[in-house]
């Protein structure tokens, strides 16, 4: 395992040669991160709480003082370091439930490639979101588990938690399973289960003044959200449909029904779960929740697992009753992926595409915070303003909090794009006649009307 995470860390390194910058979530960690390391931790703005990535940005954040661009790229090489670990260990584990050899081997081609080509995952794995570290944990968590180390299993799927807390209840269930099983770890399990809520809500707490703001702004019901659909869990349920495809549901059902039939009961235990993720997906939306991809996505990589299994086992019992017949069953299995794959890799490339002109973006607005005189030169004007998907990353270049730039309404300096990635804020019409102090690629930065005069006259110089 260690040479596994080593190798996931390599390439996640080397992958920073490519165009590379975290989301609007990363940044307000590392912001968080920051100011967290000054004690001074300011959480009413920006997206939900989510304790693991504010300690790893904790840990980063004192090597800004050296180059501010270390946090953010210590960052994305957890973060896809852990995603390569995934679908890494989507392999592992259905090579191994489908007994080794040629049949492992099928199978975890299967799963792992049904779990790199899910719709965002290219996403995910560019900008530096915690999705995927989520799934990490959690696989590993199930290999543990089968390695008999339950109690490292247990932690895994607490750290799980600190990510995605839709995981809690499996983990808790696990617990009190664990609980009984090995009462001389009861002391550990119980210190796990406080941790928990001490982490998600106490930092939260200080933060915002709010213990359960991170609630709120799950179901606070944006005009995105699937809970205004005529149906909110059937729409959800749809979401899910579209995010796995048919090819892996029928594969993950197959992988179900041959496991209960041979009393498989890792199998067994993954399609109940599966099952009850997307009970209570669908229940998450019908009471207000967004229906968020990311809800669902832990449940991904378990029924990628079930139909690489039920993908190698339906062509081993075409084997055992005639070799051609294993042969044939295997093309038809290739041949239901075929279209499903080139659509999904197509999917992939367009999304590769939209992670680039985001940095680029992302590089281009820190080039005009430098343009037009850094931190120094913006703050004293004011709140600034700037494209919604943007305030984090300009929070993170101004030394401020989420909060005053969450607050701009034109009144200091204007940073805006037209760019469509950049869902731009309304911006008052009284920004169009103001005098252009910077143009940065689809860049622009206005003056704000007290300091007109002043930048007219610096930008002259």
């Amino acid at each position: 395992m260690r040479r596994l995470v080593c190798a996931c860390l390599g390439v996640a390194t080397a992958s920073l040669l490519l165009p590379s910058q975290p989301s609007y979530d990363p940044w307000a960690w590392l912001v968080w991160g920051r100011e967290i390391d000054f004690l001074r931790l300011d959480t009413t703005a920006g997206p939900s709480w989510k304790p693991l990535p504010r300690a790893f940005d904790a840990l980063f954040a004192p090597l800004g003082r050296l180059n501010e661009d270390i946090p953010p790229a210590l960052w994305l090489i957890v973060a896809r370091s852990a995603g390569l670990l995934a679908v890494a260990l989507a392999f592992r584990l259905p090579a191994r439930l489908a007994g080794g050899g040629r049949s492992g081997v099928f199978a975890g081609v299967v799963a792992a490639g049904g779990l790199a080509l899910t719709p965002l995952w290219v996403r995910y794995l560019g900008h530096g979101s915690e999705a995927p570290m989520a799934l990490a944990f959690g696989l590993w968590g199930i290999e543990r588990h089968l390695n008999g180390v339950r109690h490292q299993a247990l932690s895994l799927g607490v750290l799980a938690c600190l990510l995605r807390p839709e995981v809690f209840p499996f983990v808790a269930l696990y617990a009190l399973y664990l609980w009984h099983l090995e009462p001389e770890r009861q002391l550990l399990i119980a210190g796990l289960l406080v941790a928990l809520p001490v982490l998600w809500i106490v930092p939260e707490w200080i933060g915002s003044g709010l213990p359960l703001s991170g609630e709120q702004q799950a179901t606070s019901e944006p005009s995105w959200s699937l809970s205004h659909a005529a149906i909110p869990w059937l729409a959800a349920l749809n979401r899910a449909h579209h995010q796995v495809g048919l090819p892996l549901e029928v594969g993950a059902l197959a992988g179900l029904v041959i496991g209960a039939l041979r009393r498989d009961r890792t199998v067994v235990v993954m399609g109940v779960v599966v099952l009850a993720w997307a009970g209570m997906f669908a229940v998450m939306t019908q009471v207000g929740f967004s229906g968020n991809a990311r809800y669902f996505l832990p449940a991904l990589p378990l029924i990628s697992i079930l139909a690489g299994v039920g993908a190698a086992r339906l062509v081993t019992l075409g084997a055992r009753t005639e070799p051609l017949a294993g042969a044939a069953v295997a093309a038809c299995v290739v041949a239901s992926l075929v279209p499903f794959t080139l659509a999904r890799v197509g999917h992939a490339r367009a999304e590769g595409r939209r992670v680039a002109n985001v940095a680029r973006l992302q590089n281009d607005l820190q080039m005009a915070v430098e343009q037009v005189g850094g931190p120094e030169a913006v703050v004293p004007h004011g709140a600034p303003t700037v494209n919604r998907a943007f305030e984090t990353r300009l929070a993170w270049e101004l030394k401020l909090s989420l909060h005053d730039v969450e607050v701009g309404e034109d009144k200091g300096l204007v940073f805006r794009t037209d760019d469509r990635l950049g869902t731009p804020k309304r911006l008052s019409p009284r920004v169009a006649p103001r005098e252009v102090l910077a143009r940065v690629g689809k860049w622009r930065v206005f003056a704000s009307p007290p300091a007109l005069t002043v930048f007219s006259h610096s930008a002259q110089q």
